[in-house]
């Protein structure tokens, strides 16, 4: 599915999934058409940079913010969960006690947190929670500031010792150079992921259709905008 940012509306959906399928999207309008395309958002697939990059001359590749962020939304969780699982394997009953109550701390702000909640600064829950927090804050910063942030940011989560936190560092160290081009071109997916929410609703409304091409047209009809004219009533 391909979605016209300008617009707001479904501009392109087909059957199937991958860069033969964007390519094929690619193939549609004229040369000129295809110069237009001033940007390309979506998740961080490799593929998706490999189709933009061969077809459209002018685009820029902006991998969408949330979906940078979002990688970091679970490391917390998975931090506790395995510094609880280690406590469990040691019998270690006070360690395991602490990081159950840390499910419910890590998440919250700050000021937020009760006496018991205070979970230490030192620990690896809390600092992978702070490293979430400000990896958070890139995209509403200015974009000089945000790439000076985001330099600290990669040094802290290198060397934090913390393996999720480590592993994810690479990932994201890999888009270093794209998350300043996000926040300066200022497109986000939010716009297609509400259209996904709107297709499974059609999908369901599609159940018993015999071919794939009932559904996509009937997604087009709904999240396309095409003016419908009604028939002139007759006096």
């Amino acid at each position: 599915m391909a979605v016209d940012h300008k617009r707001r509306r479904v501009a392109w959906a087909h059957d199937g999934y991958g860069k033969e399928v964007l390519d094929l999207f690619f193939r549609q309008p004229t040369d000129e058409q295809r110069a237009s395309i001033k940007a390309v958002t979506g998740d961080g697939a490799k593929w998706i940079d490999a189709s933009v990059k061969e077809r459209p001359p002018n685009a820029e590749r902006v991998p969408d913010s949330f979906h940078i962020v979002s990688r970091m939304s679970d490391a917390p969780d998975q931090v506790r969960k395995r510094l609880r699982n280690q406590a469990r394997r040691g019998n270690d009953k006070t360690a395991t006690e602490a990081m159950r109550g840390v499910r419910y701390a890590v998440p919250k702000n700050p000021e937020d947190l009760t006496e018991r909640q205070d979970t230490d600064p030192r620990g690896q829950p809390y600092r992978s929670w702070q490293l979430k927090e400000l990896l958070g804050t890139l995209p509403h910063q200015p974009v000089g500031q945000a790439e000076a942030e985001l330099k600290r940011w990669i040094f802290r989560a290198s060397h934090s010792r913390i393996p999720e936190i480590v592993e994810l560092c690479r990932k994201i160290r890999r888009r270093k150079d794209d998350i300043p081009k996000t926040i300066r071109l200022g497109h986000s997916n939010a716009r297609l992921e509400a259209f996904n929410n709107k297709i499974k609703v059609t999908i369901r409304m599609a159940y018993g259709f015999r071919h794939v091409d009932n559904l996509i047209a009937m997604i087009k009809l709904r999240c396309s905008g095409p003016p419908i004219h009604l028939p002139t009533p007759i006096p």
